[in-house]
Order: C-alpha cells, then sequence, then structure tokens
C-alpha cells in the first residue's frame, strides 16, 4: 500500500478521534453546567404539602396508642411505641427542611411566615427529643424512671398542640386566615371572625344602576377575594403579585407583563391567564383550585373594557 495513503488515513483517524473526544467532552462540560444549575430546592419545596401530613398522623397514633396503654401495656405495645416516635420525629425533620425551601421561593407574608417557621422547627424538634426521652422513661416496655415517664406524656401532649398551631399557620398561609370560617353560618362568622363585617353578596354584573366603580366594589372585588386573594392576597403574593389592593391589582409581578389593561382586556395578562384551557399549567387559579366560571370571566372581561375603575 501507498505509504502516503497510509499517513493519510492515520491523519484522518487522529483528526476525526480528536474531533470526537472534543465534542463528548464539551456534552460532559455541558450536562455538568446544567447539573450545577439545577435548583433542587426548588424542585424539592412542593414536596413539603405532600409530606407534612406525616408527622401529624404519626403523632396522633402515638398520643392514642399512649392512652391505650395505660389501661393494656405491654412490651410489644411499648416497642410499637418506639418506632412510631421516631419515624414521627424523622418525618419532622424532613417535612421541616421541606417547608424551609418552600418558604425560600417567596409570595408569602413575612410575619405569618415567621411564625408558620418557627412552630414547624419547634415541632421537629420536641418530636425527636420526644422518642429520645421515651427511650430512657422505659426499657423492654417497663418503666426505668416514673419521672421521665411523666415528662414524656407531657411533651408528647404539649407537641400535638404544637402541631396543630403549626397545621393552622401553614393553611392560613396556603389558603387564606379565614378558610376554616368560609363556608361558616353567618352568626359564625360573626362570633369567630376577628371583623364580623360581612361583604354583601355580589350583584349582577353590569347591572345598569351600578357606576364602573360600584360593579368593581359589588362584582369583580367579590371573585377576585373568592378565587384569588389565596394566592395574591394578604398573607401570600405568588409571582409578586397582589390582587386585594388596587395599587398591587395594576402592577405587574414577576412576569413583568400589565395584569390590567384599562379598556383592553385583551391585552391585559390576567385575562390571558384566567382564559387558557384548565390543563394548561399556566392557568390561573391553578389546577386544584375552584375556578372562575364563564359568567366571571365575562364580567371581569367587561368591567376592564369598561375601564378597569375601582372607585
Amino acid at each position: 500500500m501507498n505509504p502516503s495513503i497510509i499517513r493519510h488515513s492515520i491523519t484522518l483517524t487522529i483528526l476525526v478521534i480528536l474531533s470526537l473526544s472534543g465534542a463528548i467532552a464539551a456534552e460532559a462540560e455541558a450536562a455538568a453546567a446544567t447539573a450545577a444549575s439545577f435548583d433542587w430546592r426548588a424542585f424539592l419545596a412542593p414536596f413539603h404539602t405532600v409530606t407534612l401530613h406525616l408527622p401529624i398522623g404519626f403523632v396522633t397514633i402515638a398520643v392514642i396508642l399512649e392512652v391505650y396503654a395505660l389501661f393494656r401495656p405491654s412490651e410489644a405495645l411499648r416497642r410499637a411505641l418506639t418506632l412510631i416516635l421516631w419515624v414521627s420525629g424523622i418525618s419532622a425533620v424532613v417535612v421541616t427542611l421541606l417547608g424551609l425551601f418552600r418558604a425560600a421561593g417567596g409570595g408569602y407574608e413575612e410575619e405569618m411566615l415567621r411564625h408558620h417557621e418557627f412552630y414547624g422547627i419547634a415541632v421537629a424538634f420536641a418530636t425527636m427529643l420526644i422518642a429520645l426521652v421515651h427511650v430512657i422513661a422505659y426499657r423492654r416496655g417497663e418503666v426505668r424512671s416514673r419521672f421521665m415517664v411523666g415528662i414524656y406524656r407531657l411533651m408528647l401532649l404539649g407537641d400535638m398542640v404544637l402541631l396543630t398551631i403549626a397545621g393552622h399557620g401553614g393553611g392560613n398561609l396556603t389558603h387564606g386566615s379565614k378558610y376554616l370560617i368560609e363556608g361558616a353560618p353567618e352568626w359564625a362568622k360573626k362570633w369567630l371572625a376577628e371583623h364580623p363585617e360581612v361583604q354583601p353578596e355580589a350583584t349582577t354584573p353590569g347591572a345598569a344602576s351600578d357606576s364602573p366603580g360600584q360593579v368593581y366594589a359589588s362584582r369583580i372585588r367579590p371573585i377576585f377575594e373568592k378565587k384569588c386573594y389565596s394566592c395574591h392576597g394578604p398573607e401570600k403574593q405568588k409571582g409578586d403579585y397582589r390582587m386585594d389592593t388596587v395599587e398591587g391589582l395594576f402592577q405587574a409581578g414577576e412576569s413583568e407583563l400589565d395584569p390590567i389593561v384599562a379598556n383592553k382586556p385583551l391585552e391585559s395578562y390576567l385575562v390571558e391567564l384566567i382564559t387558557l384551557p384548565r390543563e394548561d399549567d399556566a392557568v390561573m387559579p391553578p389546577d386544584g383550585k375552584e375556578a372562575l366560571t364563564g359568567d366571571e370571566i365575562l364580567a371581569v372581561m367587561q368591567w376592564i373594557w369598561d375601564g378597569a375603575k375601582t372607585e
């Protein structure tokens, strides 16, 4: 074979190998950069909602079994309680970490968020400590220290109180501070709510006797309060957008798109979001929350068309 052809073949082979090596190296660097830029906290944060019921359930089971053990003590029951308490503590720690990840995403009222974080951390610490005290108080189902047994039972009861407060705080952050009494009778609302006055029912949209400002107060604001305030109200502002104040209602959030453009409903980002198909990831309210009805969407669009006046 011609030596020149051999040399050219070898040279070409080397160039191909070098090109492939460079491509592989570049692909590896791109993959590493993507992995490095991936936000694990943002990915894990939503799992707080999925897992938060675990410590609540386990601690509740522990309380029930502890009451049962007062009347029918046994070594097997005590071993089961030991396992349940440790699982309770570990799950509480995991839920708390996921909650801190979720809080880092913002969109919540700061004072209420700090309150919820404090009680969540307290639950995680207390539940782990209770599991440890239980081990000290009992040995093979027998009481090792009556004093520690009393401490353990008081702590278990206190943990239930902490869980209740933390859970209620989380509900306030997610659904608003009045979510427990939204469906209550009027007399119950007046007795329980800090401000007993009740908003009047919305009137017929676009009623002839209503001025544009009255339409907002009587029809549009109640729609926003019912369907939107839980995520964009005084206690939570997803996407840095707030709807319970006039200033916030017209101010762009993270999207930097005008939510409401007076006289132009089709150019208003709010209208775009509420009219998306329910299966769209960007639809508002999001999947799992009550959507605006057709009449409500038309009322909002008509209000914007008429100038989006609030007074």
